[in-house]
């Protein structure tokens, strides 16, 4: 598609079939997916499961990245592992056209209950996003990507170093015709921390994340999610990106990723 046709999302839907548009177009490769989109995908499509959101909270989330997800049609599996009253868990594949496994997902989810006396950690303020002045990446490599679809705003820190802040949200939505759920948007852009907070020097290496993990105390809200970044690389190529998550509410959440860190 060129860019005056590209659907406005980052996928269409098609009966059983999602088809990638080139918003999700990643940074090391213009031919594979950003991360973000596909672990929504697969997080959107559990919460909504069964009784979905009326009866329970998605508690955490564990993405693993099997290997990369072209833009090619896909496919989605969902099934429940087990859990009772309380907890339940289930669990989503990513399918490509011929059935290879590209992306697992599994969710808790945690039965609601009204709490008299919920408490929250009191996070430091942030300046509002809507004054802050825009963030763009530069490295990815076509104009219709993943960087294209989210826009970013710096709310502390000095870009290539941790720890660092960023407010974020998406500009499309996850699926054409659709409203996306906050969880969905969370998990789109959670999967970009790892770019945000950057480990090492990105013209030096590279840092591809095959999971994340993210753990929430109560629903997203709102569109605009603030991510505090601290990134490390360890001596043996392995490192680790975590995030303290925000809304414009307050603190929510926790994020993390493993990464694989190599020379370019």
């Amino acid at each position: 598609m060129t860019q005056q046709t590209e659907t406005k999302a980052f996928y269409e839907r098609d009966g059983e079939v999602f088809r990638p548009t080139g918003y999700t177009r990643g940074p090391w490769d213009s031919r594979f997916q950003h991360g973000g989109p596909p672990a929504a995908l697969l997080a959107g499509r559990l919460a909504r499961h069964g009784e979905g959101l009326a009866r329970w909270q998605v508690a955490r989330v564990l993405t693993e990245l099997y290997r990369p997800v072209p833009l090619a049609p896909l496919r989605i599996e969902v099934r429940v592992e087990g859990g009772g009253r309380s907890a339940q868990r289930l669990w989503a594949g990513l399918h490509d056209a011929d059935g290879a496994l590209l992306v697992a997902s599994r969710t808790l989810r945690l039965a609601r209950a009204p709490l008299a006396e919920a408490t929250t950690h009191q996070a430091p303020p942030w300046p509002d996003p809507e004054a802050t002045p825009p963030f763009a990446f530069d490295f990815f490599r076509h104009p219709i990507s993943y960087g294209a679809a989210v826009e970013l705003r710096l709310a502390h820190g000095v870009w290539g170093t941790t720890p660092i802040g960023f407010w974020a949200r998406t500009v499309v939505p996850l699926v054409a015709g659709e409203e996306p759920l906050p969880l969905e948007r969370l998990l789109i852009l959670a999967d970009a921390q790892s770019g945000m907070g950057v480990p090492v020097d990105l013209m030096r290496y590279t840092f591809v994340n095959p999971d994340m993990c993210a753990y929430l105390d109560r629903d997203p809200e709102g569109d605009w999610f603030g991510f505090d970044i601290r990134s490390s690389a360890g001596p043996d190529g392995v490192g680790l990106a975590q995030s303290a998550v925000r809304d414009m509410r307050g603190e929510l959440a926790r994020t993390a990723q493993s990464l694989l860190v190599r020379p370019r």
